[in-house]
């Protein structure tokens, strides 16, 4: 039997190493993993090809739903004109004010709601020439303290500003909007309707799905929270705010994902501390990823988002987020 505590005895082993990161990719390991890591996230974040542009879909007969590649956004037809929520880019917009006059010329949008302040989601509202704009209060400060973002000057300015929960009668729809706390910002809304029975959330859980790059801007305490809440919700559609969108049932099962990413991040705490070795980096590590990978394997971009997840939740288990 070979003596692998002999350095010499490493040797083939190291060579095989050697040849097999030059023949996948060049001599420099590092860089090599840095593309792939890159790769992945391109992979993982399909563009308009990828999820075929955009369309509009019904879910009531007053409630649609539209996607721009991995975005959506809710619709409502009332019978004083549209409510949308987050417009996400001048392009978006475009293209969705083309389906709205499409789905019935001549409505205007009555009224726009902004979920959260994040550039992301708050671009090219203009392009819709709502008659309202409707966000939290809290948005305003973050726009100030992001002026040096050309960006800024995309985003139509709310005509009206709300804290805490609100109740809008609109056109014959009531629309609940909930305020989240301290979850995904602390400017979050979650819009339930209550006589259709849709809930639509914006960054709080995704269908079958892992956030890109561990969930960015997230407090996981204040999102279990109120994803327990919403839960509670009389609701059949359940509509997030990027991919798919589908029923009460997939939300159940969102909040179960984050609830075992918080257990077992908390558990690997527990159990490792922080680790001052590699080795038990990477114990602390297997011991999250391993049972969410033989229960959550399937869910689009587990592979490619794994790392991200798994070690932004340790942290916060660590640090107390």
């Amino acid at each position: 039997m070979t003596n692998l505590r002999h350095p010499l005895a490493l040797l083939p082993l190291v060579a095989l190493v050697v040849i097999a990161l030059t023949a996948l990719g060049g001599c420099n390991p590092r860089e090599y993993a840095i593309d792939k890591a890159v790769a992945s996230q391109v992979d993982f974040v399909p563009d308009p090809d990828h999820l075929g542009g955009w369309e509009l879909q019904k879910i009531t007969d007053r409630v649609y739903t539209f996607r721009w590649t991995w975005d959506r956004s809710l619709v409502v037809l009332t019978d004083e004109g549209f409510v949308v929520t987050d417009p996400y880019t001048p392009e978006a917009a475009t293209l969705l004010k083309a389906a709205l006059g499409k789905l019935a010329p001549g409505k205007p949008v009555h009224t726009m709601f902004y979920s959260h302040y994040h550039l992301d989601h708050v671009l090219g509202g203009a392009v819709l020439a709502p008659q309202h704009v409707v966000a939290h209060a809290g948005c305003e400060r973050y726009w100030a303290d992001l002026g040096d973002d050309k960006r800024i000057a995309q985003i139509l300015r709310p005509t009206e500003t709300i804290t805490g929960d609100r109740v809008f009668h609109i056109g014959g729809v009531e629309i609940d909007l909930l305020d989240l706390g301290k979850t995904h910002t602390d400017t979050l809304y979650a819009f339930y309707l209550p006589g259709e029975k849709v809930l639509h959330t914006a960054d709080l859980g995704l269908v079958r799905t892992v956030f890109p790059i561990g969930g960015p801007d997230m407090y996981t305490p204040g999102v279990l929270r109120q994803m327990d809440r919403l839960a509670k919700l009389d609701f059949d559609a359940w509509v997030p705010s990027h991919f798919g969108y589908g029923h009460k049932a997939d939300f159940l099962e969102a909040l179960e994902f984050a609830r075992t990413v918080r257990r077992l991040s908390i558990e690997s705490m527990e159990k490792y501390g922080v680790p001052s070795t590699g080795a038990g980096y990477v114990d602390a590590y297997r011991y999250v990823y391993d049972p969410l990978k033989a229960r959550y394997g399937g869910y689009h971009g587990f592979d490619e988002e794994a790392l991200f997840v798994v070690a932004r939740s340790i942290s916060g288990a660590l640090l107390g987020y």
